[in-house]
């Protein structure tokens, strides 16, 4: 099965855009495509508005622009012209080609070479670059098909957290005896998963709490080394601050914390931004948003066609994640795994650490995730999954649990 219907833009220049009859539309309203509509209009291209699955975007103020959901692009417009500025542009084309859009360029064509600080929005400048950097290498993997680059991937180091959220999307609230995963196994795991892919965007690190693993340095720096890793992300609650040979491995160009501010519960943010700062570390620290009720284990008893719609509609079935020594699709697919939740099925991971002691594979390590990342329609996790979509609604994030939470164990 093709994943994506075509990986030839219809349109390819700023020439093309202005010959377009029909109106201009931006698909992505993220730092991407802001930077696209200011650089678009300073070239005299007319933007009829932009457009984003996530409905609360539509409350972004972007000066002479009007935002509105994708959900109201057939009501609004009969044709139009895309010019796609979200990562997964894939996805992004699937679903226009679904809507009945043929005409689109990648933004990352046009992003390619501008001076970012010209045409910059609200936001770190930083913050700015690496996201059009990410569109821009995501763009350019999705017209290369024979290439294997993933956008992120999140490697879990430890099921340990210094919060107990009841909500976490990445059930950390379940496990009753929390660990944390060792470094040499991690780093194994991580070689023998970057032999076989051509790049990698970012690389997550994340938990748990990620610093509740006391030898996340030897992660960090071996990470950092990687040369088809171009970025490595912290995902921290702001509860503890890193000292030692872990604050000399955040010393890296390549590394970026992202600082979640829980408000109260984060009780070290100040300190841990103070010693960002001091060190020249980069960060990013926003308060806990977005959430949404995603995060509940049990069957749903879906047929094989709503099972495929949810896949197709999930908003997490490209956080490809490593737990464990497995590569697998979504942080849900692997923790329910993990924590036995749902029957096995090997069809649900990567097996990367287990490849090489299986005789009895006739494929090469290469292909089964090449398959597994641009072939799957459905996981049978998913049936266990109530969904998470972009227009959920969102609850209030980081509420405590004082004990773990129930499940029901499946095998």
């Amino acid at each position: 099965m093709d994943k994506y219907p075509v990986n030839t833009p219809p349109v390819q220049s700023l020439d093309d855009l202005r010959e377009q009859e029909s109106p201009v539309v931006i698909f992505g309203a993220g730092f991407a495509g802001q930077v696209l509509l200011n650089f678009c209009t300073s070239v005299g291209i007319s933007i009829a508005c932009i457009c984003d699955n996530n409905g609360d975007k539509s409350k972004l103020d972007l000066p002479g622009c009007e935002v509105i959901p994708a959900s109201e692009l057939v009501n609004r417009y009969s044709d139009a012209c895309f010019i796609i500025a979200a990562a997964d542009i894939g996805d992004v084309v699937l679903q226009l080609s679904e809507l009945g859009y043929e005409n689109w360029i990648a933004g990352g064509l046009l992003l390619k070479g501008i001076d970012i600080s010209e045409h910059a929005c609200k936001g770190p400048l930083e913050f700015l670059e690496y996201s059009v950097s990410t569109c821009i290498l995501c763009h350019e993997s999705y017209l290369t098909p024979d290439k294997i680059f993933l956008r992120s991937v999140d490697l879990v180091i430890t099921e340990r957290c210094s919060l107990k959220c009841q909500d976490c999307s990445n059930l950390m609230q379940y496990y009753e005896t929390p660990i944390n995963y060792d470094s040499a196994s991690l780093i194994m795991t991580v070689d023998s998963f970057l032999n076989e892919v051509d790049e990698v965007n970012e690389f997550r690190v994340i938990g748990g709490e990620p610093f509740m693993n006391k030898r996340i340095d030897l992660v960090l720096t071996h990470l950092s080394a990687h040369e088809k890793i171009k970025k490595v992300v912290i995902y921290t609650n702001g509860t503890i601050v890193p000292k030692g040979d872990v604050l000399k491995a955040l010393m890296n160009a390549k590394i970026v914390l992202i600082v979640t501010d829980y408000e109260a519960l984060s009780r070290n943010i100040d300190q841990l931004k103070q010693i960002l700062d001091e060190n020249k570390i980069t960060y990013y620290a926003a308060k806990a948003q977005n959430w949404t009720d995603c995060a509940a284990i049990g069957p749903q008893h879906r047929s094989v066609d709503e099972q495929k719609d949810v896949y197709k509609r999930c908003c997490a079935k490209n956080l490809f994640t490593i737990l464990d020594g497995k590569f697998y699709r979504c942080p849900f697919s692997a923790h329910v795994d993990r924590l036995k939740a749902v029957p096995k099925d090997e069809s649900d991971y990567v097996d990367i650490a287990g490849f090489a002691s299986n005789q009895e594979n006739a494929k090469t390590l290469k292909s089964i995730i090449r398959d597994f990342v641009f072939d799957k329609d459905q996981l049978g996790a998913c049936d266990y999954c109530v969904g998470r979509f972009l227009e959920d609604p969102k609850i209030t994030p980081g509420i405590q649990t004082s004990a773990p939470l129930s499940y029901q164990r499946r095998r």
